[in-house]
């Protein structure tokens, strides 16, 4: 029988020598470990590799944001779901890719082949994800509301469950091409950057050429784009995941650990804890303004080909945000403050355009400050993803030794999913309560409102909720490097344990 007391009293033990490492209090061994072999793991990767990696991001773009952004509309305006039944639909299916996420990443931990343990989930959940894409998109306007609802609630299930498969083991790749956090730094960038190209490059696509599409093929506009996307974008993903190589090892210390343990371990992480609820945050702002942005230019702007225009301009900033955000952590040697800095900036912004366009929107200026804005958030989301790996090791020496990469990940984005699916949920919701009528030529004061608060101040509020969280976050280069030296050190005591426990139960 397992001995609860004993384990906490190790586990006490544990969280000691974590907050010890955080804080440089380590051993001098440990620093004399960082001068011998414990960067053996700290590979530096070949440019094309990086792109490589960018490139799975991309494609993972036109179909996650291509439903984020284009599906709320297409159900309520296209095929004339109440905006009330919408939300039900996203609120049940993204709560059930919240919840499939981390028994995916307990499956993928314990995943292993000749491939590695993340890439052939990459490989065989790449074509489903993209035909059940385009599927969720195919023209039924004959069939009955109820019918139609109940299709896309099918669909849209098998789509988050293939797209969790896909995305969450790519993101754990993160953690096992590298252990030097600038390293991981800049394949974090390397997404991010990738993955504004692949969401500028389907805006454009879908704003300039679903309208004649569905002009030419009534009702079609968006299913034939999807099929398109689904050619290109399935061997993007493939390739970009072959050129890999998982170079960390599965820990295998023979120590089994259910999926709650995990969770439980997890809580313990408070460096994780935090970006889990800058995930939050993110996922319920990011997603929110995603979902309402397709109503806020048709309805407040009164135009939609503004909001391909923004997409474009706002694509460079947004890059220039990826590639400086590892400048930035550099200079202050901790993702952390760097993160801080993109967090004020976005407060400040999003609080300024909800006063400024209250009354009427200046199109140009909103160009220009979103352009300032959008740096920030490419800035942003490279530093938030480069968070994640440098976490894992902070669980290892929690658990001694076990490594927790897809399961952390796949935490992390569970959170992430919880804010996206109130944010998702939520719009077209607070639209159905506050008087949305579909295709109507004007709505009214309080939908504006709605739209206007949506747009600029739910992500200026969650911005300040994130910057709190760095408070309790501290987990600079130098802690990292300390952290990584101090499990060098203790593995062997770690084995040495468990061979202890093994020969007692002989």
């Amino acid at each position: 029988m397992e001995d609860h007391r004993s384990d906490s009293r190790v586990q006490a033990d544990v969280a000691g020598q974590v907050d010890a490492a955080a804080q440089g209090a380590i051993t001098p061994e440990a620093e004399m470990d960082l001068e011998t072999d414990d960067k053996q793991y700290y590979v530096k990767l070949p440019l094309w590799k990086k792109m490589a990696f960018g490139s799975i991001d991309t494609a993972n773009n036109f179909s996650w944001s291509y439903i984020s952004s284009f599906l709320s509309i297409y159900l309520t305006d296209t095929l004339l779901i109440p905006a009330g039944w919408v939300s039900a639909m996203f609120l049940i299916c993204r709560l059930w890719d919240a919840i499939n996420d981390p028994i995916v990443g307990y499956i993928a931990d314990r995943t292993r082949s000749r491939w590695g343990r993340y890439r052939p989930w990459i490989f065989f959940a790449s074509a489903p994800l993209f035909i059940s894409t385009a599927l969720l998109f195919l023209p039924m306007q004959s069939w009955s509301t109820t019918g139609r609802f109940a299709y896309a609630c099918v669909i849209y299930a098998l789509v988050v469950l293939f797209y969790t498969m896909v995305n969450l083991t790519y993101g754990s790749l993160n953690a096992v091409l590298t252990q030097d956090p600038a390293e991981r730094g800049s394949l974090a960038s390397w997404r991010l950057l990738f993955a504004y190209i692949g969401s500028t490059v389907m805006t454009q696509l879908v704003v300039r050429c679903e309208p004649a599409l569905s002009a030419r093929f009534p009702g079609m506009g968006y299913f034939i784009l999807a099929v398109i996307f689904a050619i290109f974008c399935v061997p993007m993903q493939i390739f970009g995941a072959k050129v890999q190589k998982e170079v960390i090892p599965p820990a295998d210390t023979g120590a089994k650990m259910s999926i709650f343990k995990q969770l439980r371990l997890s809580f313990k992480n408070r460096p994780f804890m935090m970006v889990c609820i800058m995930f939050l945050a993110q996922g319920f702002s990011v997603y929110g303004v995603g979902t309402i942005n397709i109503y806020w230019f048709s309805y407040v702007l009164g135009d939609q080909n503004p909001m391909a225009t923004f997409s474009l301009i706002t694509l460079v900033p947004s890059m220039l945000g990826c590639f400086t955000s590892q400048f930035w952590s550099n200079k202050f040697k901790d993702k952390g403050k760097a993160i801080g800095v993109t967090y004020v900036a976005q407060a400040v912004l999003y609080f300024l355009q909800f006063f400024l366009f209250r009354d009427s929107v200046n199109v140009p200026l909103m160009y220009v400050l979103g352009i300032v804005v959008q740096y920030f958030a490419g800035m942003n989301m490279s530093l938030i993803y480069g968070m994640v790996p440098d976490t894992v090791e902070y669980s290892e020496l929690i658990t001694k030794g076990e490594r927790m990469d897809g399961f952390l990940n796949t935490l992390s984005s569970f959170w992430n999913k919880v804010g996206i699916t109130v944010g998702t949920a939520g719009a077209p919701l607070i639209l159905e309560l506050t008087g949305y009528v579909a295709n109507a030529p004007q709505q009214t004061e309080p939908v504006i409102l709605a739209l206007d608060l949506m747009k600029w101040i739910m992500p200026a509020a969650f911005s300040v909720v994130a910057l709190v969280c760095l408070f309790w976050y501290r987990l600079d280069y130098a802690a990292f490097d300390k952290l990584v030296a101090e499990i060098n050190r203790m593995r062997p005591v770690w084995e040495a344990e468990r061979k202890a426990m093994r020969d007692g139960k002989k």
